[in-house]
């Protein structure tokens, strides 16, 4: 209500009351507002909570992503090591039947001589 409405109302309102009616809203007014920034921080913290978790969470998966890729790098060079290997398996393996293909024909070649000789 405004003055006029009061004064229409109560010929002879009394200031105090008015005044004790003015402090009153505007204390309960400043309670709402206080208790609206109150949740506005607690909303505020929540969200900077969950961030945080991402955050912490991304962090793990990245770390475990890294040491996925190290150990999947790991694994190459293991296989290509293998493959240097057996590669030099198979060569070596190559030479030593050319060795014992001509040491048998070494072999043939003095058995022949000794029944020529």
């Amino acid at each position: 209500m405004n003055q006029k409405e009061l004064s229409a109302s109560n010929p002879n309102p009394n200031p105090r009351e008015y005044d004790d009616q003015k402090a009153e809203a505007n204390r309960r007014a400043a309670e709402s507002s206080r208790a609206v920034a109150e949740k506005s921080r607690e909303n505020a913290e929540t969200r900077r909570e969950l961030a945080e978790q991402k955050r912490i969470v991304s962090e793990d998966s990245r770390q475990v992503a890294e040491v996925d890729r190290r150990a999947a790098e790991e694994h190459r060079r293991s296989a290509e090591e293998l493959r240097q290997a057996a590669r030099e398996t198979r060569v070596a393996a190559e030479d030593l039947r050319a060795a014992a293909e001509e040491a048998k024909e070494l072999l043939e070649e003095a058995k022949q001589a000794q029944k020529d000789g």
